[in-house]
């Protein structure tokens, strides 16, 4: 991936996740301000609303304005409770809009004196603004109530102010617009860190694939060069014979042997990294399948004048994929056979311990050096930089025995074997 298009899809992803955080900030600011002043306000309502219904009261508020101008008994107790004379006003209106408890609102009268009848939204509470004699805005939530049965009272008036109110959502709104530069600032800082993070499997696996091309092209060009030099060879002796160019076509039919097999090889790392394949399990009997895929291999180690012994436990029966099973024993028996000489050893070890099926194949050849076991499982490595075709590997087999071994939900390690040599072990899960 170049420089630019890297650059780019970073952007993108700064964008999307500054995006995407900015929005869910807003939201939930915008959420938990509307929650905050609607139950403040709610609150306030409610008193209204719950002076509104009460008659006794109302009736207390009539009688009081009577008996200031000496036309009334006197008054009872109330049962409830009387409204708040710092925030909570009642004023009686006449029928052509004048103040009648002028006496009883005392200096507050000033406050309203701005103030004018509406009743247009009778019994429905709303917001109300008026101005004071110093000209200072006044802000209150009112309730206005019509009177029936009096001379003069033609209105009463409920109202609570709420500049308090109105001051405390304004702080409550500033401290919220710097929680959200904050937070904003934070979001961006983390979608820079984010973006960075997103784009790092995507780098990695580019190089991978990059690696791939360059690895696998390497591969297939020297069968195809040897291919073609023999080809070419034989169109150099047109007039020999099968029997005397047999040599040559030999050769080639080797090479595209081994070329087969590595475009499969490749095939399937290639099918296992895009998720495509499945496995296909079955129930089987280990021992008997284990038979079937070592007693080749013990014949053909006999053959290169190689001990080859086969310890195998208890014949259980477990479910696996038998063809990549399959093909995981043959990578791993042809690595211990290519790399052990005529007079050395080679042990297969299977049971089932601890509901684990455990596998063993053990050899005394040359050994992997310690800081190079975890690397055998890369692809294309072969343990030396130079890609030479001393024991004809592509550097491939374990990078798959390590897929096959990982879709099982198992494990692949490899330790030394004593006195020298490697044991590569096997752990799958039992259900």
């Amino acid at each position: 991936m170049n420089k630019q298009l890297s650059k780019k899809q970073r952007y993108n992803y700064f964008l999307v996740n500054l995006l995407s955080f900015a929005s869910i900030f807003l939201l939930l600011g915008l959420i938990v301000f509307q929650l905050v002043q609607t139950s403040i306000y709610q609150t306030v309502d409610h008193d209204l609303q719950r002076l509104a219904d009460d008659q006794k009261f109302l009736q207390h508020q009539l009688m009081k304005t009577e008996r200031l101008q000496g036309n009334s008994p006197q008054l009872g107790k109330l049962e409830t409770p009387p409204p708040n004379n710092f925030q909570q006003q009642v004023i009686l209106w006449s029928k052509d809009g004048k103040i009648l408890n002028e006496a009883e609102l005392g200096s507050r009268f000033y406050d309203f004196q701005n103030l004018k009848l509406s009743t247009e939204n009778l019994r429905t509470i709303s917001s109300v603004q008026t101005k004071d004699s110093n000209n200072r805005s006044l802000q209150f939530r009112s309730i206005t109530l019509p009177v029936e049965n009096q001379d003069k009272v033609a209105y009463i008036q409920l109202l609570v102010n709420t500049d308090p109110i109105k001051g405390t959502v304004e702080r409550f709104k500033q401290i919220l617009i710097i929680c959200m530069v904050i937070f904003g600032l934070l979001s961006i800082a983390l979608s820079y860190f984010l973006s960075k993070w997103f784009m790092k499997p995507i780098l990695i696996s580019w190089k991978k694939q990059q690696e791939f091309v360059e690895n696998a092209s390497h591969e297939l060009r020297t069968p195809l060069t040897i291919i073609q030099a023999k080809l070419e060879k034989l169109f150099t002796k047109p007039n020999h014979t099968i029997l005397e160019e047999s040599e040559t076509i030999a050769l080639s039919l080797d090479e595209v042997q081994r070329l087969s097999h590595l475009t499969s090889d490749l095939l399937l790392l290639a099918r296992s990294d895009s998720n495509s394949l499945t496995l296909e399990k079955e129930s089987m009997k280990i021992n008997g399948f284990l038979n079937t895929v070592l007693l080749p291999y013990q014949e053909l180690a006999l053959a290169e004048d190689k001990e080859f012994i086969i310890d195998l436990g208890e014949n259980h029966q477990l479910f696996f994929d038998k063809k990549r099973i399959h093909q995981l024993m043959i990578i791993l028996l042809d690595n211990a056979l290519k790399y052990t000489a005529p007079g050395e050893k080679i042990t297969v070890f299977s049971s089932i311990k601890n509901n684990e099926w455990l596998i063993k194949i053990s050899d005394t050849g040359i050994g992997i050096v310690e800081d190079k076991k975890s690397a055998v499982f890369e692809r294309f490595y072969r343990g030396e930089e130079s890609r030479n075709r001393k024991t004809g590997g592509y550097g491939i087999g374990l990078a798959i025995a390590k897929w096959i071994v990982e879709e099982h939900r198992g494990k692949i390690e490899l330790t030394d074997n004593t006195p020298k040599g490697t044991t590569v072990i096997v752990r799958f899960p039992v259900k």
